[in-house]
């Protein structure tokens, strides 16, 4: 095998790659052999012809061309070994020449961070504060949950629990009845501002009284979502079988021990409120200032990433946002995001998905780069401690998790989250080192219980090349 190698901008190797017949032959061989086991040849019971017979029938080119999915991974990967690169993701492989193989492969290497002057960063932390109305906001809640339903025998009101029975409909301009809901002994609690399944239906049932056919008429808004009603009269015949009201308790101190035996008193529950929503406003703080100290840092840091690192996240990052569309795994902006994709080439999701991704990588690597720098690891000891935390809660089901949670791809998950996690609070940390009772950044030498951080060990691409074969006949990778 001889190998050349091509420093090329920004951080990626190109590697030229030419094969003599005695590379090639044991996998020539090795293609022989599977490949005689499916063949049928006139004269020889499957998988019993020599190999020149399987040669003169198919040509040596049917058995390179079987083996050579194997040999450019292997070549590759000794390639990349050979010349000590290293490598950040998935090579992309073109074939110059079929027989010997010869091959170019670029080689995407790891990204290079220069932090620039990371020790001067600073930026503040937002003060927390909770207004009272919060903490009442939170116990109107907690009444409503504890709300009893009572039967109302007057007209609907908004956040009743009706049944009822409903037909709604819009006419086309040629009268064409079209049909917007259909519901029978549907229990429904009307709520202000609803649009489902056109605006104003909800304030059209209040009033109704309970076991009268009720007819009523909505202009529905042009700019409603229910494209077939917009701009439309909606018609609806209603029938409000029952009506239910919720009875809500006093907040007074029976109400707070009926919440829990802890609390003797309201303002002891009150004080619990006020107590947790102010420790959730300042773990929320604390998060929005690491994420907006790392964005702040990876500004004014210098990061060189490989074209092929980023359109393989790209990539990833598409075919992982319908996979999550498809399995109902997203948020509302999410949704929206894949929601503006609709209409588009892939070429054009592609590059509207293109500057989030490349942030996420920059984002990702500055961490890496800090983490790398001041010698923060996570111990065996860290993840157990860690995965005993996550599982505190579980009760009955702690083993089952525990399970899943310690085979070794689970652990050196939790592993890079305990390593990223300390890394975003030193940022924070350096971040506000001039402010009042701000802490101290820990020292490098203190950061990590093993001193310092080891040194990265070359990866392989072996089973990840992907190959744009050009010539010789070859199959797509």
């Amino acid at each position: 095998m001889k190998v050349s190698t091509e420093q090329r901008e920004p951080r990626e190797a190109v590697l030229t790659v030419e094969l003599d017949n005695a590379d090639v032959e044991p996998y020539l061989d090795q293609a022989y052999r599977q490949a005689v086991r499916r063949l049928s040849i006139p004269g020889f019971r499957k998988g019993k012809a020599p190999r020149r017979i399987v040669e003169q029938m198919f040509g040596r080119g049917y058995l390179l061309n079987e083996a050579l999915d194997t040999v450019i991974q292997e070549f590759t990967s000794k390639a990349v070994q050979e010349e000590g690169l290293d490598i950040g993701g998935i090579p992309s492989v073109s074939l110059d020449g079929f027989d010997p193989p010869q091959f170019t492969a670029t080689v995407p290497l790891q990204p290079l961070v220069d932090l620039g002057n990371l020790d001067s960063v600073r930026h503040p932390k937002e003060d927390v504060e909770l207004p009272e109305d919060r903490v009442d906001a939170t116990l109107e809640q907690m009444r409503m949950e504890l709300a009893v339903w009572e039967p109302a025998e007057d007209a609907v009101q908004m956040d009743d629990l009706i049944n009822l029975t409903i037909e709604g409909w819009v006419e086309d301009e040629d009268g064409t009845r079209r049909e917007i809901v259909h519901s029978e002994d549907t229990d429904y609690i009307p709520r202000p501002n609803s649009t489902f399944p056109v605006p104003g239906l909800d304030e059209g049932l209040v009033g109704l009284p309970v076991g009268e056919q009720s007819t009523f008429d909505v202009e529905v808004p042009e700019d409603a979502t229910n494209a077939e009603a917009a701009g439309k009269t909606a018609h609806f015949e209603a029938t409000v079988h029952s009506i239910k009201r919720r009875s809500l308790p006093e907040l007074d101190d029976e109400f707070a021990k009926s919440v829990g035996d802890d609390y003797e008193s309201i303002e002891a529950l009150r004080d619990k409120v006020r107590e947790n929503l102010l420790e959730r406003e300042k773990r929320l703080a604390e998060i929005r200032h690491q994420d907006e100290t790392l964005a702040k840092v990876t500004e004014e840091a210098s990061v060189a990433i490989s074209p092929l690192i980023i359109e393989h996240e790209v990539e990833h990052y598409v075919h992982g946002r319908e996979d999550d569309i498809k399995a109902g795994r997203v948020g509302f902006e999410e949704y929206r995001e894949y929601l503006s994709w609709q209409g588009m080439s892939d070429e054009e999701v592609h590059e509207q998905a293109r500057p989030k991704v490349e942030e996420r990588l920059k984002r990702a690597h500055v961490i890496r780069a800090v983490a790398q720098r001041e010698g923060f690891e996570a111990t065996d000891e860290d993840v157990a401690e860690e995965i005993d935390r996550l599982l505190a809660d579980s009760g009955e089901m702690a083993e089952e998790h525990r399970k899943q949670l310690d085979d070794p791809d689970s652990r050196e998950s939790i592993r890079r989250m305990l390593v990223q996690r300390r890394t975003l609070e030193y940022l924070s940390n350096l971040a506000l080192r001039d402010a009042p009772g701000a802490a101290k950044p820990k020292a490098r030498a203190a950061a990590s219980k093993s001193g310092g951080a080891k040194p990265r060990q070359t990866k392989t691409p072996a089973r990840q090349t992907r190959a744009r074969r050009q010539q010789g006949g070859a199959k797509d990778a």
